[in-house]
């Protein structure tokens, strides 16, 4: 019987020391999954943050072009009308007076 008790004893000492090595591995691969999480978060972030920048600049560089093109453009529309004023103003002068004096 004691020998029975004996090996029942091994058995739990055994038991616990296995217990003992499971709760470590658990804990360092617990740790170790913490650590590749939190590594990736700051990889994906450094990659979310990157292409924000590029997304950014693009628009800048967009807007940036759609701007010279809008004030070439208005630039252009101004000359005209120079243009016009220059050739026409006497005329524009003449149906101007001619309306202000319709009206009275």
């Amino acid at each position: 019987m004691e020998q029975i008790l004996t090996k029942l004893s091994e058995i739990e000492i055994a038991a616990r020391s296995v217990q003992k090595d499971a709760d470590k591995t658990k804990q360092a691969l617990s740790e170790k999954m913490e650590q590749q999480c939190k590594d990736f978060d700051a990889a994906l972030e450094q990659q979310t943050n990157a292409r924000i920048l590029r997304i950014r600049d693009g628009l800048e560089k967009e807007k940036d072009s759609r701007l010279t093109a809008l004030r070439q453009e208005t630039e252009e529309h101004f000359t005209a009308l120079d243009t016009y004023f220059e050739q026409n103003h006497q005329q524009l002068c003449e149906e101007l007076f001619q309306k202000i004096l319709q009206r009275q």
